[in-house]
Formats: structure tokens, sequence, C-alpha cells
């Protein structure tokens, strides 16, 4: 009994400490898009500061490092996608954080459920993934779940992104480029 109940515990906490990371991350994106979309035009000192600026947001969980263990390992993206008249098309993307971590949203033409940006428009899109792992406690706890009978999934590392559209500025050219 004792075991299943320690199983059931550490579970939970795995659960909130999960949701917690996500929250945290997906309020990080969101406040970064909403203040990306404020901007008139966008040049390198800018994104710096919003790369900066997430990391400040979602602390004490890490936004864009590519330093320590997989709880701090993290990748911010920052795009915008525009259309022209002849459909989706990226203007710029910069990244900041772990090269491992691959933006999967930002830095792409297609959008999510194939969300097609109006002609004439721009929209910023932002992603923030951290290599934190659910279950990290279970999984060092190899022989209880053995005992156990059951396996730890892996969902893979924390993802969320936010799409906003700018509300002075198109924002589809980046002066300087993007920041080292």
């Amino acid at each position: 009994m004792l075991p299943a109940l320690l199983v059931l515990f550490v579970g939970v906490a795995e659960a909130l400490l999960y949701m917690r990371t996500w929250y945290r991350l997906d309020r990080t994106a969101m406040e970064i898009a909403n203040i990306t979309s404020q901007y008139e035009t966008m040049n390198t000192a800018t994104v710096s500061q919003l790369f900066d600026a997430a990391n400040s947001i979602a602390s004490p969980i890490m936004a864009n490092s590519a330093t320590g263990n997989a709880s701090s390992r993290a990748r911010t993206a920052i795009g915008v996608v525009s259309n022209t008249g002849a459909g989706n098309a990226l203007s710029w993307t910069c990244y900041r954080g772990e090269s491992t971590l691959p933006a999967t949203i930002a830095g792409r033409t297609t959008l999510p459920n194939g969300l097609v940006v109006p002609s004439g428009q721009t929209l910023v899109v932002v992603e923030v993934v951290n290599a934190a792992r659910p279950w990290q406690i279970l999984a060092r706890l190899a022989t209880i779940t053995k005992f156990l009978g059951f396996t730890v999934p892996d969902p893979g590392p924390i993802r969320t992104y936010a799409i906003v559209r700018p509300r002075t500025g198109t924002l589809s050219t980046l002066t300087g480029g993007c920041p080292a």
C-alpha cells in the first residue's frame, strides 16, 4: 500500500510542477507577443530586450538558455508572418537559447489550424520551448515503477506559442538583423 501511495503522491507533485511550468511559459509567450505587437518598428536592440523580458516573465523557469540541466535549457523564437497577396510568407524570425530545441510554429509559414494571414497584414508569432519533461521523479524511481508494472510516458519538451496581430505597425522588417 505504501509504495502505491508514494507513487500517487509523486505523480500528483509531478503533474502540478508540469502544469505550473506550462502555464508560466504560456503566459510568457502571450506577454512577449503582446509587447511585440505594440511596436511600430522592430530592430536588433528591441528584439534583444524582448528575449531578456521573456526570461524575466518566466522566472524562475528559463525561457531562453542554452546552459544547465534539462529544466533550465530553453528556446524562445519571435517571428513575423505576412501576406502580401500570395499567401503566408515569413518576414523574419529570431531565436535565442538552446538550438537543439526546434521551434515548430515560429519561423514557419504554415500556422496552426491552417491559419492564413489576411492579405496586406502581418502576425507576430512567439514560441517558447523548455526542455523540462514531466515524470522525471518517477523515471528516477524505475524500480518502483517496474515493480508496479507501468512505464513512464515521455511527452517531450514543454512548448507553447502565441499569435497576435500588430496594433500599430506591420513589423514586416527587422532593422539590423537578429541579436547575437
